[in-house]
């Protein structure tokens, strides 16, 4: 039998929530809970106890591309990443990714607890944001991680961004650079006090998501009765 092959994100904040998943439907690798516990990652593959799956451990925003270029027939991530990846567009032209999987068959796994896309900034800056969503001709400079997520969401508010994307501590840039805002996923919002910002609007709340692979589903009977066992096992 064809092993079916399972894309987790490999941070043990997140790896851990998700795997249980799969556990519950009795996929259950011992070699990869012992990895758990002991906090280890260097191995990057594990085959499940009974032989049917292979779970193989990937950065968190590279598993919708393993499932959509059928690398994995399964994959578990959060809404950030996949919907980032079917918003960004392929080098050579406009083409949407994201059309071999499928991300509602199965429902919100609500693995990411109050973690939410947030417009934040300076107190005092507020009133810039304001002004931008009542004006056709203001232009508000927005940092983010999430480039495609953040001009999508703009668009919808009727506001014209300009968007720079940087890879991590977007806190810093409405104090120390020429952003008025960040476009950011907060959880606990911590970090936005220890660095002076504020919440001016909650965007969305982070989904976790099963992505299942289109061709898959079609070829491999497998397939659909391994997600007929993770739905009956988390009902």
């Amino acid at each position: 039998m064809r092993k079916t092959f399972i894309a987790l994100p490999k941070t043990m904040r997140l790896l851990p929530r998700f795997y249980e998943v799969f556990k519950k439907a009795g996929y259950v690798s011992a070699a990869l809970e012992a990895s758990i516990a002991n906090k280890t990652q260097k191995q990057l593959e594990y085959a499940s106890d009974c032989g049917q799956v292979a779970y193989l451990l990937v950065n968190n925003m590279d598993i919708p591309q393993y499932v959509d270029r059928n690398w994995a027939e399964i994959g578990f991530t959060a809404f950030d990443c996949y919907r980032e990846y079917e918003l960004s567009s392929t080098k050579g032209g406009h083409a949407m990714r994201g059309d071999n999987f499928i991300t509602n068959i199965l429902p919100d796994y609500g693995l990411c607890g109050r973690a939410r896309f947030c417009v934040a900034g300076l107190p005092e800056k507020r009133e810039v944001f304001e002004e931008c969503k009542n004006s056709d001709d203001k232009v508000i400079t927005v940092g983010t991680f999430y480039p495609a997520i953040t001009e999508n969401y703009f668009r919808r508010l009727g506001i014209l961004a300009d968007i720079v994307t940087i890879a991590g501590s977007s806190e810093l840039l409405p104090a120390h650079c020429d952003v008025d805002v960040i476009f950011d996923i907060v959880e606990t919002g911590s970090a936005l006090v220890e660095n002076g910002l504020i919440i001016y609007e909650e965007a969305m709340a982070i989904k976790t998501k099963i992505l299942v692979s289109k061709a898959a589903l079609k070829y491999d009977p497998n397939i659909a009765e391994m997600i007929e066992v993770l739905r009956n096992a988390t009902e």
